[in-house]
């Protein structure tokens, strides 16, 4: 304890120091950090994938400028090994003081992909049990080697005896090879493989890093783009630079995903964006926008799953590429767009009605037992349907049914110049409810089965025409109907994937339970058997 005199209370305000009583004794307190708490962070990442990326990044973040690196990975029954030539490299120093020191980092946005001191020694722990690394300095002949056999005990930090090795690189060269075992995850060769190439495109498509997966070399494939523009404009105090370009029309099945890519460095962040413009789900012409931008001075979360959107760099870029592009969005949203057939759209007010009588069942507690009771919208946190955006026929049944011999209304077409509402996220927007208003039937990007969007405030559950198991069922109910179910499924709130197979079974059971009843009391009534004496 120490005695700290006393002193005159001043006055109380937000901030202020609160006033010591005369004789009063002070206790000097200091933050502490349990070991296992690093444990923590083993689990910071969904697929293994993510967590060799992250060892990738930090390889990357050690280029020298003017001299190609080279990334080689190799996948054997539970080890992972990555060899990393030309880079900075690590000696005993710099082993302690940036890798070893959890929290700590010298790196600084805009210079490095990592910053947060925790990413390389996080992704070791997630894939395997134990680890050894040997690494030298760009310069110098010798390397230094340390080892784990127990890395995911935590209950203490850890102290490594360095032993000395010959560096099997040239001198100027920095090395590091890094060997993790007894991995006890799943790596996909051919997944890992094509999340390299698309992650680090720019690198390596320029040529400034070469990678090798068991021995094979990745290289990016070639897209069919058929107009290419440059994008260079200044946003949030840097110029942003990359390019926009349309892919043909038909779009070829081996086509990339449309939008707008999110580069950090070199490293891909996130998903395609459309800065506040509407996707493909609204209008089947934006699958042919495609592009990259370079967005070196981004703040990015830390996992590098997207930029941090709360920022004011973020809505500076966002707001001057949404100006950009808006001339070319116009121009794709003009096109006019293939109607489906009206046996298709009588199939899609069909599956509403009977989805919407199915969720009703859940909204008043009838459909299940026990709910999820994850929070959220609707019982158990899942969205409701809404009342169709059009009034209900003067033939249908109270409830919402189609009454027997009832046919849906066809739903009216919106003029081809007709500029799309902005895409929300589920369980956003305007409106009384949040819910499903409708099921539509659109041409989108053959790779994407279904999409839910807002339009005009109405929430719309988006089926795909274009879409390969649509095209060999036709688009009958019962695909259209588990389609719509799975779009509706997918908002309830941090749900597991056995929790979400489940609910989608479930409402599909009662869902064909509806339609049964349907059938059944629109089939017209037949002459009565005879009765025999």
């Amino acid at each position: 304890m120490v005695k700290e005199p006393s002193r005159e209370a001043g006055p109380a305000g937000p901030g202020a120091v609160p006033a010591v009583r005369p004789g009063a004794t002070r206790r000097v307190v200091r933050e502490r950090i349990d070991p296992r708490l690093t444990a923590s962070l083993f689990a910071n990442y969904r697929t293994p994938a993510d967590a060799v990326l992250e060892l990738v990044d930090n390889a990357v973040d050690s280029r020298v400028e003017g001299r190609p690196l080279e990334i080689d990975l190799a996948l054997r029954p539970g080890t992972l090994v990555l060899t990393v030539v030309g880079g900075t490299g690590m000696g005993p120093t710099g082993l302690e003081r940036d890798y070893l020191h959890w929290g700590a980092s010298r790196k600084r946005g805009g210079d490095s992909i990592g910053r947060y001191g925790q990413g390389g020694k996080a992704a070791i722990g997630h894939l395997g049990t134990r680890f050894t690394i040997a690494a030298g300095r760009a310069g110098e002949a010798m390397a230094h080697e340390f080892a784990d056999d127990t890395y995911r005990d935590r209950r203490r930090l850890r102290t490594y005896e360095l032993v000395e090795r010959t560096k099997p690189v040239d001198l100027a060269l920095g090395y590091l090879r890094l060997e993790i075992g007894s991995i006890d995850r799943k790596i996909d060769a051919r997944r890992l493989r094509a999340r390299l190439e698309e992650t680090y495109r720019p690198l390596l498509a320029g040529g400034d890093v070469t990678m090798r997966l068991d021995r094979a070399p990745i290289r990016p494939r070639e897209w069919p783009v058929e107009e290419r523009h440059p994008i260079s404009v200044r946003a949030a105090g840097r110029l942003v630079r990359g390019w926009w370009g349309l892919l043909p029309d038909p779009i070829p099945g081996d086509a990339p995903e449309a939008g707008i890519r999110l580069y950090h460095l070199g490293r891909l962040i996130g998903n395609p964006e459309w800065f506040g413009h509407p996707g493909p789900a609204q209008h089947p012409a934006l699958n042919r926008l495609i592009g990259e931008v370079e967005l070196p001075h981004l703040p990015v979360t830390m996992n590098k799953s997207d930029v941090e959107r709360g920022s004011a760099a973020w809505g500076n870029v966002e707001t001057r590429l949404h100006q950009l592009l808006a001339p070319i969005v116009r121009r794709l949203t003009r096109q006019a767009e293939t109607a489906p057939s009206q046996s298709a759209l009588r199939t899609a007010e069909q599956v509403r009605r009977i989805l919407a009588r199915a969720l009703r069942l859940l909204e008043a507690g009838k459909l299940f037992e026990s709910e999820l009771g994850v929070g959220g919208e609707g019982p158990g946190g899942q969205l409701t349907l809404d009342t169709p955006a059009h009034p209900p026929t003067a033939d249908a049944d109270a409830d919402g049914e189609m009454g027997p011999g009832d046919e849906a209304p066809a739903e009216p077409s919106e003029p081809a110049t007709a500029e799309p509402a902005p895409v929300r996220h589920a369980g956003t927007g305007p409106g009384r409810r949040s819910g499903i208003g409708e099921v539509v039937i659109r041409s989108l990007d053959p790779r994407l089965r279904s999409a839910m969007v807002v339009e005009d405030g109405v929430r719309r559950v988006v089926i795909n025409s274009r879409y390969p198991l649509y095209e060999v069922r036709k688009g009958d109910l019962w695909y259209q109907l588990e389609t719509a179910l799975r779009e509706v499924c997918v908002t309830i709130p941090e749900a597991t994937v056995p929790e979400f197979e489940r609910r989608v079974s479930e409402l599909m059971l009662v869902s064909l339970s509806l339609a049964e009843h349907r059938r059944r009391r629109s089939r017209p009534a037949g002459p009565r058997p005879p009765t025999l004496l």
